[in-house]
């Protein structure tokens, strides 16, 4: 009878597995503030990123062919007489884009031709310098229109990335707030897309 009673009064041992189980929950509860921001941080950086495919993937939808009449123009050789007859095709953003083109057509032709004429022949007549003056096409017709690229220095900013500096834990709230701050003030400095969205060349002819 006293064996029984010494074992019913005894206390109960502590189960070895309710402490493992009580320590992973510390574990996973210390972790769970970094863990929920890291999630919710990255699923913001690809929710920005599907946003601005979408806008991209609408802003192409829209876009418009634009002709212009053919430009035969004096190269800039000195050493013989050389020609360029081009026929250039604007994709621009859209019917707004295409009547401001429209509007400004005898501006915007002015630029193209003071941009031809200053080529050599030697530059128009490999790929490379075929796309490099579609670009610098792209720029000067845009450029009746308002429009202005980025400046050297505005490049510079965004290509080189600020320091990297250590945070402290107790700081990395601050931290991620600032880096919100940060995108918030980037996006408003950017500066708007070239209407011109690219440039097709209908004929080329160097001579």
């Amino acid at each position: 009878m006293s064996d029984a009673a010494d074992k019913t009064d005894a206390p109960p041992k502590k189960s070895k597995k309710g402490l493992i189980i009580g320590l992973v929950a510390v574990l996973l509860l210390g972790g769970g503030g970094g863990g929920a921001a890291w999630w919710f941080l990255g699923r913001g950086e690809h929710d920005e990123a599907a946003a601005a495919a979408k806008a991209e993937e609408k802003r192409k939808a829209l876009r418009v062919f634009v002709t212009l009449e053919n430009f035969v123009v004096n190269l800039a050789d000195r050493d013989s007489e050389r020609y360029a007859q081009i026929g250039v095709v604007l994709e621009v953003d859209g019917k707004e884009t295409e009547a401001k083109i429209t509007a400004k057509m005898p501006a915007v032709r002015n630029e193209l031709l003071l941009l031809i004429s200053s080529k050599l022949a030697n530059q128009l007549t490999t790929r490379e310098g075929k796309e490099q003056l579609a670009t610098e096409i792209a720029v000067a017709a845009a450029r009746p229109l308002g429009w202005l690229p980025p400046s050297a220095d505005e490049h510079a900013e965004q290509e080189d990335p600020p320091p990297k500096v250590k945070v402290k834990d107790g700081d990395k709230g601050k931290s991620a707030k600032s880096k919100e701050k940060e995108k918030e003030a980037h996006k408003k400095a950017e500066p708007p897309p070239n209407p011109v969205a690219q440039v097709h060349f209908a004929s080329f002819i160097v001579q």
